[in-house]
C-alpha cells in the first residue's frame, strides 16, 4: 500500500464516520424525554462508529511510519 492510497483510505473512511456520527445524532434527537421509562432499547448502536475510529487511528499510525521510514 502506498502513501497515496493510505492518504485516500483516510479521507474515506473520515466521511464515513462523519456520516455515522451524524446518523447517531438524529437518532439520539428523535427519542423522547420518557422513552427509557417505557423501551429498553432506546438509544443507537455505536459499534460502526467505534469500528471506522479504530480503522482510521490504524491508518494514520501506518502512514506515520512510511512517511518517517521515507524522511
Amino acid at each position: 500500500m502506498t502513501i497515496k492510497q493510505l492518504k485516500s483510505r483516510i479521507k474515506q473512511i473520515s466521511a464515513s464516520l462523519e456520516r455515522e456520527r451524524r446518523k447517531n445524532i438524529e437518532i439520539i434527537d428523535r427519542v423522547g424525554w420518557g422513552s427509557g421509562m417505557r423501551k429498553v432499547r432506546i438509544g443507537p448502536s455505536y459499534r460502526r462508529e467505534n469500528e471506522l475510529e479504530n480503522k482510521l487511528n490504524e491508518y494514520k499510525n501506518i502512514l506515520e511510519k512510511m512517511e518517517a521510514k521515507y524522511e
